[in-house]
Order: structure tokens, then sequence, then C-alpha cells
């Protein structure tokens, strides 16, 4: 399988590379590989075939590799101290890309050296055995993962990184139970630290049991260029909001910049309202008819802004439509009368 002057992470890329020009999927090729396992009498290669088993599927979490089993069961089979023990215990502890540039015949010779201690967590063991457990009671079960839970909960609290987004980005957020992780009156928090994560999340809350405590928060959270960006994302993907509550959040809205001291901050909040409400008079989400005056008076306060130009022209032309129909339907009248 490998060469005896090849590392751990070259034997991988040698496995890859065999996969692709063979045409077989990755679970084909490590099952090959796991069949040999028992077969396979030298250590260096026994070790180097449970790290490919681990490298196949290390980029998710430990749960979803499909040869967890086979390393629990693995890890009571072996000698206790063992090296093959405790590079299994590694595998489940997620150290073993310490030795992505070691030989495999240099970690079998000295292992107190190339691998990393261990800390053999019956805890952590107990939990993979409950999650492999449940797994073959209920093949669809959903397991979740503890790592992202606590980053949800951490999202109310600090700006998360590019790494701890992409774990985010990678589950399927509709299967976390967000209501017991984001509480409605932290939704202020997370629409300005997390923006992004935000315009995945909210919209899920407010098709939980909870709507009604969610949009309530959302509606008293301070007006940010970062919340109107959000209520616009949920407005455009069909969530449901009454015209009566959008016609509050649009009013306090417009106010929110006569609140702000003149300056850059008020101009960008101007043009990021003018260019809210555009939008949905644009798309007919809401009537222009209804908001007329309002949207009048605040484009007469700030006309020199040029986002807020483009919505006075666009509410005169409505306007103007609106006095042809209604001269339209005096004449009609008239016409009737006669």
């Amino acid at each position: 399988m490998a060469k005896e002057t090849e590392t751990f992470s070259e034997i991988y890329s040698t496995f890859i590379s065999n996969q692709k020009s063979n045409q077989q999927d990755c679970f084909t090729a490590a099952c090959n590989l796991f069949l040999n396992f028992e077969n396979t009498k030298i250590p260096s290669r026994r070790l180097a075939i449970l790290y490919v088993l681990y490298s196949c599927y290390a980029t998710a979490p430990l749960e979803n590799n499909p040869f967890l089993t086979f390393f629990l069961q693995l890890l009571e089979e072996l000698p206790p101290m063992s090296v093959e023990q405790h590079f299994v215990y590694c595998i489940l502890e997620e150290t073993l890309s310490r030795v992505d540039d070691a030989l495999p015949q240099e970690v079998y010779n000295e292992p107190s050296i190339k691998l990393p201690a261990i800390e053999k967590n019956q805890n952590l063991i107990d939990l993979l055995r409950l999650k492999v457990t449940r797994l073959i009671v209920d093949p669809d079960i959903v397991i979740l993962n503890e790592h992202t839970k606590q980053l949800l909960s951490d999202a109310c609290c600090r700006v998360l990184t590019l790494a701890e987004n992409e774990v985010i980005r990678n589950e399927r957020l509709p299967d976390y139970p967000l209501t017991n992780y984001i509480a409605p009156q932290q939704l202020p928090n997370l629409i300005n630290l997390n923006q992004f994560l935000a315009l995945n999340v909210v919209p899920l809350l407010l098709r939980s049991n909870s709507t009604n405590m969610y949009l309530q928060a959302l509606l008293e959270a301070p007006i940010t260029i970062n919340s109107l960006e959000l209520v616009h994302h949920i407005l455009v993907s069909n969530i449901q909001i009454s015209q009566e509550i959008l016609h509050y959040y649009i009013s306090k809205s417009i106010r929110s910049c006569d609140e702000l001291e003149e300056g850059p901050k008020r101009d960008r909040q101007v043009k990021q309202v003018a260019k809210f409400v555009q939008s949905l008079v644009e798309k007919n989400i809401i009537p222009m008819t209804d908001y007329f005056i309002e949207i009048q008076a605040f484009c007469v306060s700030y006309m020199k802004l040029k986002g807020v130009t483009n919505l006075f022209r666009l509410a005169s032309n409505e306007a103007q439509k609106q006095i042809f129909l209604n001269q339209q339907g005096n004449s009609g009248s008239s016409a009737a009368l006669k």
C-alpha cells in the first residue's frame, strides 16, 4: 500500500490519486483498504490504513465517519498501552493531524515522541458510542454537532471567525432547535455582530412556534443598516408579515434618520432607508398609496442625497398614476350619471 519513505499525508495523497485513477468513490476505496487491515501484520501499514480511514472523512464531524464503529471496537480489542491503541485514541480525540508529516515506522518506533499525548476521556468515548448506537437503531436520526450548538449561542455575544462561520454554513440549520440557543431579546446582538449568520437564522426563527416573540423583538430592536437588510431579506423570502406591522417598521425606520446627528452616519442610514422602501415598492410588497405622505416628507427632508432623489421620483410617478386613475374613475362616474 505505501512506501516506507512516505509520510502519512503522502500516503493519503497516493490513496486519493489511486482512487481517482481507478474511478472509485471514496467510500468504496476506503472499504477495500478496511478489508485489508486484519490481513496486514506489518505495524506501520496498519497505522497507515487507520490514518487513511480517518482522513477520508476528517473534514466532517467524527460521528459522520462510517468507520467510527470500527475505531471504537478496535479500541477495546487492542492491547492496553499499545501503539495502535494510542493511535486510535488520537483518532477519537481528533489530534491525528499532528502526525501528518511523520513516517509510519517512525511513529511505531517512537510513539511517545511522535504521537500526541492522549486524555483517554471516557465521557468522550461514551458519547461517541451513544451516537453510534442511536444511528444503528434509527439510521435517519439527526445527530447535532455540539460545537455548532455552542457557536450558535456564542453568535449573540461575539463576532464569529471565518472558520466558525464555515462550520455553521456546512450544517443543516433547520435540524437545530434554534430557539434553544437564541432568545428573542438576543436578536439585536446577533444581527449586529453576525449579520450573515442572522440572514440564515432569523427566517427560521420566524417560522418557529415562537414567531410572534421573535417578530416583536425584531420590531423593538434599534434600526440599523444591518437590521434593514435583514428585514428586506425576510420580506423577499416570502415570510408573511402583516401590512400593519410592516407599516410600523417603515415609519420607525424613517424616524430613526431624524434621531441621528447630521453627518456621514446619518447619510448612510438615510440612503439605506430610501433603498429599503424603494425596493419594497418596486417589488409590490407595499402599496405606495398607503405611505405617500410619509415618504414625501422623508424625501423633502433629505433631498440632497442621491438615493432619496430616486425614491422621490418613484413616489411622484406613483402619485401621478393614482391621480390619473382617480380622474378616470370620476369621468366614468359622471358619464354614468348623464
